[in-house]
């Protein structure tokens, strides 16, 4: 559900154009409109169409708006799609593509008295969320080696690779040659991330094996966490963007990329 931001609900194509892109505005950094919208008989509407090509998403995104009391029908909509290449989100680039057929959006109002536009129905829905290997791989060397630092450990390198175990399950190998002094050491990181048919994702499996002492240290310091990780569970169905639609199926695939694909649509059982 997205807040507008203002208390009247917009009802000119225009007008609701300019109101949605400002909505979206507040969740991400970009120049410029973002929101095309094309409509012959309003509030019918052809196509909604969404550009983030190169939007920045650094900080906390503000949360989802949540309707107080009664919803009405806002308006329909052929087809809605987002496109997203090189979306920055926590400096790790990704590509994004969604797209939603024949949709039913709510209008209503939260406890500050602002207007909501909230999704009822989609007849079909796909989500497509890709990265590519080597810059999910200079990630990790960023943000591990920032929190090594901190114990006087410097990252020398970083190896990631990934693999598709089945359609719905990740593998990851990675690889670190670190040092602190004149000690040096390679750790190598094991993990299986697998979704189950009731769409619940889980990390599986999550080893940590490292040369000499200060390889052995590093296996040692990360056990709690991964032990913490292993003893949780994922829900994909509460994902926010889903509202009371339905998870119909949830697919991967790896090669110099890796590709997370969401379908969706109807309503909740």
């Amino acid at each position: 559900m997205l807040s507008l931001g203002r208390k009247d609900f917009p009802s000119p194509r225009g007008d609701l154009a300019e109101a949605l892109d400002v909505a979206l505005h507040r969740f991400v950094e970009k120049p410029g409109q973002i929101v095309d919208l094309r409509s012959r008989v309003f509030p019918l509407v052809d196509e909604i169409r969404i550009n983030l090509d190169g939007a920045i998403v650094d900080s906390a995104p503000p949360p989802l708006a949540k309707v107080e009391g009664d919803r009405s029908r806002a308006f329909e909509a052929a087809l809605v799609t987002l496109n997203g290449r090189r979306v920055c989100v926590q400096g790790v680039p990704f590509n994004v593509r969604l797209a939603m057929r024949d949709v039913i959006f709510d209008k209503g109002v939260d406890a500050n008295g602002e207007a909501v536009l909230a999704l009822n129905k989609v007849r079909e829905g796909q989500l497509v969320i890709s990265a590519a290997q080597l810059d999910l791989e200079g990630a990790i060397a960023r943000i591990v080696g920032e929190r090594a630092r901190l114990y006087g450990i410097e990252l020398e390198q970083v190896r990631l690779f990934m693999r598709a175990r089945g359609r719905s399950s990740i593998a990851a190998d990675m690889q670190v040659w670190a040092k602190k002094f004149f000690a040096r050491a390679k750790i190598d990181i094991y993990a299986q991330l697998d979704i189950s048919n009731e769409f619940v994702a889980r990390i599986s499996q999550l080893k940590c094996k490292g040369d000499g002492k200060l390889g052995s240290l590093a296996c040692t310091t990360l056990q709690p966490f991964f032990k913490r990780l292993l003893e949780k569970s994922f829900p994909l169905k509460s994902l926010p963007f889903l509202g009371d639609l339905q998870l119909r199926d949830i697919y991967v695939a790896v090669a110099d990329t890796v590709d997370i694909t969401v379908d969706f649509g109807g309503h909740q059982a």
